[in-house]
């Protein structure tokens, strides 16, 4: 099965991401690791000045939807990350991805 994985950076500080496309823990860690690389040219380890590996918190939620801004011309600028499915957000749709914390 071919997955298409997508990485948002949330926040300005290299230290959370969302990651959808994937239902695979180990694929999320992977994809954030790849994509913090070819976004700053460093790995994840450089960028935070770590000396070991960084082991990810990584958290699956099913019922995750996004608020969107008010900006009507970018509904993702200023956009709200919230779970809890339909009955707590309102939002519809909900969607399966990955928390992923450094």
């Amino acid at each position: 099965m071919t997955e298409n994985i997508t990485v948002w950076e949330l926040g300005e500080d290299s230290e959370l991401w969302l990651v959808t496309g994937t239902t695979d823990a180990h694929s999320a860690d992977e994809a954030v690791r790849q994509w913090v690389e070819a976004t700053t040219g460093e790995t994840i380890e450089a960028l935070h000045d770590a000396d070991d590996l960084i082991e990810f918190r990584v958290i699956r939620r099913t019922d995750w939807a996004w608020r969107p801004g008010l900006n009507p011309d970018d509904p993702m600028e200023d956009a709200t990350l919230l779970h809890g499915g339909p009955i707590k957000t309102g939002i519809l749709p909900t969607f399966t991805g990955f928390l992923v914390q450094a």
